[in-house]
């Protein structure tokens, strides 16, 4: 997921939890990480920019967002060009290589401002858009490329959906915006997994961020009413102090925080605990859910594919070591 400049309190993301609980020999990132300013709007990657600016309505000019999908992709292509002059050594490091491509957040975010005809033409063609560049991943890695693709979140749970959206200083307070972004999400992951099924240039692995999400915030809620689900949610308790508020924002002293010693810039204030908030800051998860998914995506691809899902497959080791490229927008 893209980042602000990081404190140390927001530990490892999830793909770096990933690239541990496999024991990858190096972790390529060319996601890009916000700027440290107190004016940075909330903003992030999109899987095409070329389709969010001539989608969003006139007069709204054109946004400036970080590196898109296409962008991160061509950036990735230069950088194997120069890293790899050994033929021989090329084609071991592609056997163990694992892509990470997270796209979504910022999609659905934006486009759940159009009406929902505009909006549904939108994500269909970014999910195009998606595999297109995944097309040329593959046509560049003839092994098989190995995608690990984690579908949307509904964003309208983030702290910032309430502060930028449906709270008092928020655009959207009829909850319009809300009831698109919740079909868009439904939308995305449909259209995600029906490509997926259908991909024939390597191996993809989804998984469904969304359901994990929900049932943190589910099993928090029924921890606080003493209650329990059919599937045994809430029985265990929850992991989280909050699943509402985040840990860390940027504000006066006096709030529900302390200030930290964080050299962003930002004068931000967090929690104590950073590891029990559902979420770091208005758009971020915390570092406790990075982990749980990073090792979660682990744990379920070495239960239904095996270690050799992420070996470099030679005959002459044993070993399970693996490479990890990331293409990050959400």
């Amino acid at each position: 997921m893209l980042l602000p400049l990081k404190e140390e309190a927001q530990g490892m993301v999830w793909t770096e939890w990933l690239c541990s609980a496999i024991k990858c020999n190096h972790h390529d990132n060319f996601a890009r990480s916000l700027p440290a300013s107190p004016k940075t709007d909330l903003r992030g990657a999109v899987v095409n920019s070329a389709i969010l600016n001539r989608t969003l309505p006139a007069g709204h000019g054109e946004i400036t967002m970080l590196s898109d999908l296409k962008t991160q992709v061509s950036q990735w292509l230069r950088f194997e060009r120069k890293q790899y002059t050994s033929s021989r050594m090329r084609e071991k490091e592609k056997r163990g290589t694992i892509f990470t491509v997270w796209f979504s957040l910022w999609d659905i975010w934006y486009y759940s401002q159009l009406n929902s005809d505009e909006a549904s033409v939108a994500v269909r063609q970014s999910i195009d858009s998606l595999f297109e560049q995944l097309e040329l991943i593959a046509d560049h890695w003839p092994i098989g490329a190995k995608i690990i693709l984690p579908e949307a979140m509904d964003p309208t749970f983030l702290p910032g959906w309430s502060m930028k959206r449906t709270g008092p200083a928020g655009s959207d307070h009829s909850a319009e915006d809300q009831r698109n972004a919740v079909q868009l999400v439904k939308q995305w992951n449909v259209a995600l997994d029906e490509k997926a099924s259908q991909w024939d240039k390597g191996q993809i692995y989804i998984y469904n961020t969304n359901d994990w999400m929900l049932d943190q915030v589910r099993e928090a809620q029924l921890v606080v009413g003493d209650m329990m689900d059919h599937n045994g949610l809430g029985q265990s308790g929850s992991p989280w102090d909050s699943v509402r508020s985040a840990c860390a924002g940027s504000g006066k002293e006096g709030k529900n925080r302390s200030p930290s010693n964080g050299k962003s810039g930002l004068d931000p204030f967090r929690c104590s605990n950073p590891d029990k908030y559902l979420f770091w800051d208005e758009m971020h998860l915390g570092p406790q859910a990075h982990k749980m998914i990073g090792q979660g995506i682990a744990a379920d691809i070495a239960e239904s594919h095996g270690d050799s899902w992420f070996a470099h497959e030679q005959p002459e080791s044993s070993s399970s070591s693996a490479d990890r490229k990331e293409l990050s927008g959400s």
